[in-house]
């Protein structure tokens, strides 16, 4: 099948290593599909933010939709889609971004089946986590309206699109509700992350982890991501400062942004400069160290619908995991993580507590989040994404 999927960038390392949670996702599935034996053309919509200094195993061609209005981006998907339907059996699209363009293509014929991916909420819609800061009243006012727009004249078009992909099933609980994918197909498949390849390339198995978990004198605590205040690195220190044995652990919270020199003042607020390290932004094999010397993955706070790649990686390498519960991340873990209620250092306190004193407890969670994390692996998962063309295809042929 000739499969042709329209994303934003591609941008890779030098060593051809991919950027970034969507970068990954889309290059894995591309992979995925071309080693299934697909041919799979990747068209990036933004090509001047391209970096691609390696081959590829899939053929690239780059364009550049000039306006990033609402509109602009739709008619420029539009006019991206009619270009290559002569190229392609099935085109995939980022949906949050272009869905209303796809739509609108198969609405006025369009002859190849189009399907989106949902990973995040649309722009139009307020934040349901409440991290985020009131935005001012004309702010408001504008969003009101153009939320309206999308609900009654896009989400009626964006339906045209014959299949709707979803990383979480929350997410794609919060299209439903606004009137998108109703009536047509879906399915929920999370990112694609090459979880064996990480297994293989740093000797993660279940021997290991049983091994590593059993010599832990001092227990690393291990949390990534870009600093910002909805992610709560703020919440995981006030809980490790309530630790009861404190020198039995070291905290490692690898990342920048916006909120590092608030976090680092925090630390020394709380006293607990000593035990936590800060290293900044590193290269992706310093992060993965990190991930291999460390005995537990804490993630402190997300948005309740959406699943993690920074959690899959972390399963990959056999790690506890103490998560939010309740949502996406508890899904994407199934089960095999500990859980606290969001927003509460005392009971994050608790859950580093029982990981931390249980060595026999950490050993079974390591084994139940190594084995899940092989059931993610993108070659498992490319085959679920394959059935999704192949439906689509058939279905329109």
């Amino acid at each position: 099948m000739r499969i042709v999927c329209i994303t934003s960038k591609l941008v890779f390392e030098t060593d051809g290593a991919p950027v970034g949670g969507s970068v990954v996702d889309v290059h894995l599935k591309a992979k995925g599909l071309q080693e299934l034996g697909h041919d799979v053309l990747v068209v990036t919509a933004f090509s001047n933010a391209d970096r691609i200094p390696c081959a590829l195993p899939y053929a690239v061609e780059e364009r550049c939709i000039a306006s990033r209005t609402l509109i602009g981006l739709q008619r420029g998907i539009f006019s991206l889609l009619r270009e290559f339907e002569s190229k392609a059996d099935a085109l995939y699209i980022d949906g949050h971004m272009f869905l209303y363009g796809g739509g609108m293509y198969r609405l006025l014929g369009g002859k190849v089946p189009v399907i989106g991916f949902f990973n995040i909420r649309l722009n139009a819609w307020g934040d349901t986590s409440g991290t985020v800061a009131n935005p001012s009243f004309y702010r408001r006012c504008k969003k009101k309206i153009r939320r309206a727009l999308e609900r009654y004249i896009g989400a009626p078009i964006a339906n045209h699109l014959d299949a709707f992909i979803f990383n979480t099933p929350h997410v794609q609980e919060l299209y439903k509700t606004f009137g998108i994918a109703v009536h047509k197909p879906t399915v929920v498949i999370p990112d694609f992350i090459a979880t064996r390849a990480l297994m293989e390339r740093y000797a993660i198995t279940d021997e290991r982890v049983a091994s590593h978990q059993a010599d832990g004198s001092v227990l690393t605590l291990f949390a990534t991501g870009r600093m910002l205040p909805e992610k709560g690195f703020d919440i995981l220190l006030r809980a490790f400062s309530l630790l009861p044995r404190r020198e039995r652990y070291r905290l490692i919270i690898s990342g920048g942004g916006p909120e590092k020199e608030k976090l680092e003042k925090m630390a020394v607020l709380l006293g607990i400069e000593r035990e936590v390290t800060f290293p900044g932004w590193v290269p992706r094999e310093v992060l993965y160290g990190f991930f291999k010397d460390a005995h537990v993955f804490i993630f402190p706070r997300w948005w309740i619908e959406y699943g993690s790649a920074v959690l899959t990686e972390a399963m990959a390498f056999g790690l506890p995991s103490i998560i939010p519960g309740g949502g996406a991340l508890e899904w994407l873990s199934d089960k095999t993580a500990l859980t606290f209620q969001n927003e509460n250092p005392e009971e994050l306190c608790t859950r580093i507590t029982e990981l931390g004193e249980n060595a026999p407890l950490r050993t079974l969670c390591a084994h139940q989040t190594l084995a899940r994390a092989k059931t993610l692996d993108a070659s498992v998962l490319a085959k679920a994404f394959e059935q999704v063309f192949t439906h689509c295809r058939t279905k329109t042929t």
